[in-house]
């Protein structure tokens, strides 16, 4: 800052929000309006903007338009500033979605670090650095792969005082150093097809004295911008938004691309698809907490527009979207922070999530005209009960679990939950009618799950449902018995697949897996010896239990439909023998996919992935299980040609996914490692816990669910099951006999036009920068089908760029417009009350 206000001719750039407001809040007066100045100058510019760089493999749709948006927020809020450049220069490879939703919020341009190694080579040789991303008809972004490296200095030219390689530059070596930059920047030239160029000046922990890097660097540019004919170049200090106005004025044709950028490898045999799955337990518990969030956003701005505030704690939505924010960076969620760092996300987020907890049992009291009632939930992994309904159950009282669904139009469609209960104990289960509900309870071990069939009613967003002792013997839940069955790891699961649990060994090399890298030693071998296999057979389910030494697997199949349900208990991996092992599932269909497979990116689109292959270039493929890995964040899919005969399998957290042999899909569950792959961590991914008393590796439940289809005559049956795993519903539970919900008035009841087809709009609603604004989006997750709209009477809707924070149609207006050789199609254009397939339209409503 000092350096900025002294000299006018001095730029800097800050990308994450998270770090920027920590050290805004500290500031005096004097230095804030300073500040303010600055960005006024354009010396001080935003990239980005976000809460954080958030990583782009292993992130959720919805969480990464969250922290996005959170940082956008403040930006607006406290500087009236919109940012118009995006950075994701540290991210190990590049979405699609990355790519759509940086022009979605209304970037001119982004700026990669990291791509492929051979695909660098390629692209510095045909000058194809900048290039045009299509990752949709409809969208397209600018851009820019940083020159060599990533984004630190040019070589040589690191004046930071961490740097202990450092070279100053004096009187006496002026001239040299300067012959080495012109010489470097005549080097990049070569590859980048503008008239301009731009380098980044740092390094990672770097800028610790502004004044000294400065002061080095002005006397070789000084030296050169005085000797133009010797250099023929003028460098000075800007900014990438000043860089990519200027290109743009050169009109310029650019190579176009499709594809993304997955899997990196910055060296032949180092394929960056261990964090795919790294720290299985922090993914999966980033991914029900972000989907949790969505949730509890809709249902506190309905409270808010029905004026009950006098119990909101405006910090509490605050606190977790900022947990959340941080958890989606590049060295959070992807699992390459260090072991004490995760446990510090892990308790932010807990300490957000219990406070947003006390907020939502507040609520519910409120609704119910209730006082100092406990709404808790639970969450159950293999060996946990629910305090919450084990202990009043036995103690004969009755327990109220209260359902906040916010799903849409999908009234009489049916649901169905699934919880713990007590084992020895009869219940019976009446809804708000006081009618009885059928349901079924599987007895494993000592542990009784109980699964309940439901009819949605989408009239309201709370409803209820009563369980008690049964005393009377009129209960309609039934007990089901288990039939020992013979399971072996060719038995075909209910005629449809074999699932299979295998093994991958690391390399035993100084080039072996960690927590970045995926580095197996030969293929996969089976994992564990079987032990037992009961099956069950109800109305409405089906299952099949087996054990193995390693794992425990319950198969559910609800009402004889092709979905299959798969919970997998994995227990502590031994690495006793000092091998490093990766834990994988296969699912082995009959299709004939021929090396073909699709995987979603972020959650969002599919993208097609083929065996072997690139579009880009032609890979010289050195690890071909690694380099065939691609991040999984909500589904992957294998298909038959003619698309009549399909399999998609959906998973509860990022994982790294495949399909390496003819109909079999492969995702990858769990590392545990004892090397380190030295790209940055300098720890071994070796995650711990206590479990009676000893440490073992962690132990994690991890869910799938398994889907057979005709993908031609069913294209939008998979984003049915995808919408209604991210909205299950939030299940509290209280002690209390009877319990009556007021109703909440919805505005917006009756926005998304209910259609004959099953609904798979998502409506999104959050508290904006007003009293009476909300930042409301609607997600159409159909592949197929518009979806329409009603605007209610009475609300005032702006169009708005994905994070809200400008004029869509005056950004369309004012973009930067870049020629490249892309084949335009003619595509439909949707009118202002349609939503198209796989499309999110955002407005500010005030009310």
């Amino acid at each position: 800052m000092e350096e900025l206000i002294k000299d006018k001719t001095k730029y800097f750039s800050q990308v994450e929000v998270a770090f920027f407001k920590m050290w805004w809040n500290e500031q005096n007066n004097t230095m804030k309006d300073n500040v303010k100045q600055l960005i006024l100058n354009e010396q001080l510019e935003f990239l980005s903007g976000g809460w954080c760089m958030n990583d782009e493999a292993t992130t959720y749709y919805e969480d990464i338009i969250d922290q996005m948006t959170l940082g956008h927020k403040f930006l607006l809020e406290n500087f009236n500033y919109i940012p118009t450049i995006g950075w994701q220069i540290d991210t190990f490879g590049h979405s699609n979605t990355q790519a759509l939703f940086s022009n979605m919020m209304g970037f001119n341009a982004w700026f990669f670090g990291r791509i492929d190694q051979e695909d660098r080579l390629k692209r510095e040789k045909n000058k194809e650095l900048e290039f045009v991303i299509h990752p949709d008809q409809e969208n397209s972004i600018f851009t820019h792969v940083n020159y060599y490296g990533y984004y630190s200095s040019p070589r040589g030219f690191d004046f930071d005082i961490s740097n202990p390689k450092r070279n100053y530059v004096s009187i006496q070596n002026v001239e040299q150093k300067s012959e080495g930059l012109d010489q470097y920047f005549k080097e990049q030239y070569q590859s980048y097809r503008g008239k301009i160029q731009a380098h980044t000046l740092g390094m990672d922990f770097e800028w610790s004295n502004a004044s000294r890097y400065f002061e080095q660097m002005d006397l070789v540019i000084n030296w050169i911008n005085n000797n133009t004919e010797k250099y023929n170049m003028i460098i000075e200090y800007g900014t990438p938004k000043q860089y990519i106005q200027a290109l743009n004025q050169q009109n310029i044709s650019y190579p176009f691309q499709e594809e993304d950028f997955f899997p990196y490898s910055d060296q032949p045999y180092e394929y960056w698809s261990g964090f795919f799955t790294s720290r299985p337990a922090f993914k999966g518990y980033v991914k029900r907490i972000g989907r949790y969030f969505q949730q509890v956003k809709r249902f506190y701005s309905l409270l808010k527009m029905n004026n009950i505030q006098s119990i909101f704690d405006e910090t509490a939505i605050q606190d977790l979207s900022e947990a959340l924010g941080t958890a989606q960076h590049h060295d959070a969620i992807t699992g390459t922070a260090k072991q004490y760092v995760n446990d510090d996300y892990i308790k932010l987020i807990h300490q957000a999530h219990l406070k947003m907890e006390n907020q939502i049992s507040s609520f519910l009291n409120h609704l119910s005209n209730t006082s100092a009632i406990t709404h808790a939930q639970c969450y159950f992994n293999e060996s946990d009960s629910c305090d919450s309904l084990f202990d009043p159950l036995s103690q004969n009282k009755t327990v109220i679990v209260t359902i906040i669904d916010t799903k849409i139009n999908n009234n009489g469609q049916k649901d169905y939950l699934k919880m713990l209960i007590p084992t020895n104990l009869n219940i019976k289960i009446v809804d708000e009618l006081e009618n009885s509900i059928y349901g079924e309870i599987i007895c494993i071990n000592q542990r009784c799950t109980l699964y309940l069939s439901r009819k949605v009613n989408n009239e309201k967003l709370v409803h209820y449902i009563r369980i008690m002792v049964d005393f009377e013997n009129d209960s309609r839940i039934i007990k089901l018995d288990p039939k020992v069955i013979n399971m072996q790891k060719d038995t075909k699961i209910f005629d449809k697949f074999q699932l299979h649990y295998k093994v991958y060994l690391s390399k035993q090399s100084s080039l072996s897996s960690g927590a970045y890298i995926f580095r197996p030693n030969g293929d996969a071998s089976d994992y564990g010896d079987y032990l037992q296999a009961l099956e069950f057979s109800g109305q409405i389910i089906k299952q099949i239990y087996f054990e193995k030494t390693t794992l425990k697997v319950w198969m559910t199949r609800f009402e004889n439909q092709d979905i299959f349900s798969i919970d997998t208990f994995l227990d502590s991996i031994d690495i006793s023998d000092q091998f490093g092992k990766e834990i994988i599932l296969q699912i082995q269909t009959d299709i004939s996919n021929d090396g073909i497979f699709y995987t979603d990116s972020n959650g969002f689109k599919f993208q097609k992935r083929r065996i072997n292959h690139r579009d880009s270039w032609n890979i010289k493929m050195k690890e071909q299980i690694a380099g065939n890995y691609f991040p999984v964040n909500g589904a992957i899919m294998i298909m038959n040609s003619d698309g009549n005969s399909a399999c998609a399998v959906l998973n509860d957290r990022a994982q790294g996914g495949t399909s390496l042999a003819q109909g079999v899909i492969e995702l990858m569950l769990q590392r545990r490692l004892v090397r380190d792959d030295n790209k940055g961590l300098f720890e071994v991914l070796d995650e711990q816990e206590i479990h009676k008393g000893q440490k073992v590796g962690i132990r994690q439940m991890i869910s799938h669910t398994i889907i057979f289809y005709n993908h031609q005559q069913q294209p939008n049956l998979l984003r049915e099951y995808q919408y209604k795993q991210d909205l299950q519903p939030l299940l509290y539970f209280s002690t209390q006999p009877f319990i009556q919900y007021s109703a909440l008035l919805d505005l917006f009841q009756g926005f998304l036009i209910k259609q004959s087809d099953t609904n798979l709009s998502k409506l999104y609603i959050e508290p904006w920068l007003q009293k009476d604004q909300y930042l409301v989006r609607v997600h159409n997750m159909k592949e197929e089908g518009i979806q329409k709209l009603n605007f209610p009477q009475g609300l005032s809707f702006l169009e708005t760029t994905l994070t809200g924070n400008q004029d869509l149609k005056m950004w369309k207006l004012n973009r930067l417009k870049w020629s490249d050789s892309y084949p335009k199609k003619q595509t439909y254009q949707y009118k202002d009350d349609e939503v198209g397939p796989m499309m999110i339209r955002t407005w500010i409503v005030t009310i």
